[in-house]
Formats: C-alpha cells, structure tokens, sequence
C-alpha cells in the first residue's frame, strides 16, 4: 500500500494531470446541476402549456353557456307605442325588457308625463302603450289598472275595428303592430290596387306576411 508520502510525492510528480482531472469533476458536476435546472424548467414550461388551453377552453365554454341561458329566457317581441314621444312607432324588444327601455327609443316629448308612467313595468308582446302628456286626462284599460292607478301606459288592443278600405293613417296606427310606415304602405296598395275585397287581402300588401296578418286580422274588417 502507498504510504501518506509517497501518495503526495506522486501528486507533486503529476500536478498537472491532477489538476486537469480536478477540473473536469467540477466542470462535469456544474454540468450535471445546470442541465437538471433546465430539465425542471422545460417541464414547468410544458405543463403550463397544457393547462393554459383548458383553463382557455373552459372560460369559452362558460362565456357560451351564459350567452345560451340568455337567449333561451329571452324572446322578441313586438310592442306598439303612441302619445307624447317622437318616435311612435313599433319596436322589436326583448321580453325581458322594461318600458324605461322602450322610452330610450321612442324619447319622450318634453310635455310628457312620465309621473303617471311606471318605467319599472315588464313589456309584453303585441302591447300598445300610450304615453299622455301633461294635463290630459286619460282612461287605462291595462290589466293593471286596478292595483296600479298612477300608471297611464295603456293597453287598449281591445274592441278596436278598422275598416281596410277607409282607414287612413291616424286609424290604422290605432292597431297593435301597425306604426306610420306599414300604415302609409296599406294606404297606397289600397290606391293603386282598389278596395280590399276581404281582410285577407291585406297579405297581398308588401312587408305583411302570414305571422304579421294573423296578429293584425282580428282588428280589421271590409
């Protein structure tokens, strides 16, 4: 066996190849540590990769499902407005919608009387309401009229009949679904065309189809 001597006495012969062989361990376990840090590293990067389209994939998926909940609990309807506003007319709303929203588009007259108007009131399909101005006196045959007396949005679809042939504008406005436009485009099939000879008739008119005459045929007569 080499003794403590001669162990040393070989070091300081091959200083040089020890000193190499010294290096190349620490170069080799710098190695070693550096490349298990970048190992851990690529993994951490790869696992974010894989879960970023989830957590991606996942908010789409609920983003849809609320946009689907949405449209299913909300429908369009048609609701007809008169009285003190600028735009009278029918409008394609939302059943979900409120009068407050109604009146953004229709935009009040200064002289209207919104006190007696509940802007928190629910629309409904084929309503008219009609928005008084301030000082009138108006009748209300809402089904609400009993429980909200404040309340002059009325819906008078009731008992109203027209008669095609000698309606003009101011008359047929009076039907639910039927605003200026479609009224003027009755007035001038009828001038052109000659007398309705029965309220089917009114489907021969452009822009009143089969759905539009089945809600306006109870109001019209020849």
């Amino acid at each position: 066996m080499f003794s403590v001597d001669q162990f040393i006495a070989l070091v300081k012969q091959y200083k040089m190849q020890t000193a190499i062989v010294i290096a190349f361990l620490i170069a080799l376990g710098g190695w070693l540590v550096f490349n298990s840090g970048e190992e851990d590293t690529a993994k951490d990067a790869l696992a974010m990769q894989q879960t970023q389209p989830i957590e991606v994939h996942q908010a789409k998926s609920k983003s849809k499902y609320k946009k689907e909940q949405k449209e299913q609990t909300s429908q369009k309807i048609i609701v007809d407005i008169k009285g003190a506003v600028k735009k009278p007319n029918t409008y394609e709303m939302q059943s979900d919608d409120r009068m407050k929203q109604l009146l953004d588009k229709a935009e009040p007259l200064k002289t209207a009387d919104l006190s007696r108007v509940n802007l928190a009131e629910k629309l409904t399909d084929q309503k008219m309401i009609y928005i008084p101005s301030q000082g009138e006196a108006t009748s209300t045959n809402s089904s609400h009229a009993s429980q909200q007396d404040h309340t002059s949005a009325t819906s008078t679809s009731q008992n109203i009949s027209v008669n095609l042939n000698t309606a003009d504008e101011k008359e047929l406005t009076q039907i639910p679904g039927i605003g200026p436009s479609k009224a003027q485009t009755i007035i001038k099939h009828r001038e052109e065309n000659g007398p309705f000879q029965s309220v089917e008739n009114l489907k021969d008119v452009k822009g009143i189809g089969e759905k539009t005459f089945e809600k306006l045929k109870d109001y019209l007569t020849v």
